[in-house]
């Protein structure tokens, strides 16, 4: 079965896949803190302190946009979205481009600023799509069990 012939992933799939993902995505939040700390006590002998926000945000937004993008370059799921049985395709390429993944986690990012309307806006659209789905070109898949390519 063509991955276009699978139906939308539903709203609350989507979410519970952010919610595995977001623990990851902390994990490494909290591995790259320690790196850096390292790496600048190192070169200054003594304990750098708190980040500014400016920093922290900007390292959160690396991680998010690598992880994010390793996953879907690489098959299209992410740790979440494989125990949520959904995947990430592109609706007019028959393979997902990296500028699809940089718009997606840009929006994606912007739309969780805004108490996260972009994602409720797929409750309205009549086909289910955010407002990252819309502007990267790309469609949230659900993979009932025993559909699932291998």
């Amino acid at each position: 079965m063509s991955d276009q012939n699978y139906p939308t992933a539903p709203l609350y799939r989507r979410l519970a896949a952010i919610i595995y993902d977001g623990l990851i995505l902390i994990a490494l939040y909290i591995l790259a803190g320690f790196i850096l700390v390292g790496i600048l006590r190192a070169a200054t002998g003594e304990f750098p302190g708190a980040f500014p926000a400016s920093v922290n945000f900007s390292l959160m937004f690396i991680i998010c946009f690598f992880y994010y993008t390793h996953s879907w370059m690489r098959g299209g799921q992410t740790i979440g979205m494989k125990s949520w049985r959904i995947k990430l395709i592109s609706e007019y390429k028959p393979q997902m481009r990296i500028s699809q993944c940089m718009l997606r986690t840009g929006v994606g990012f912007f739309s969780l600023l805004l108490a996260g309307l972009g994602y409720w806006w797929a409750l309205f659209d009549k086909r289910q799509r955010s407002w990252h789905d819309m502007a990267s070109m790309t469609r949230i898949i659900y993979m009932p069990k025993g559909m699932q390519e291998k």
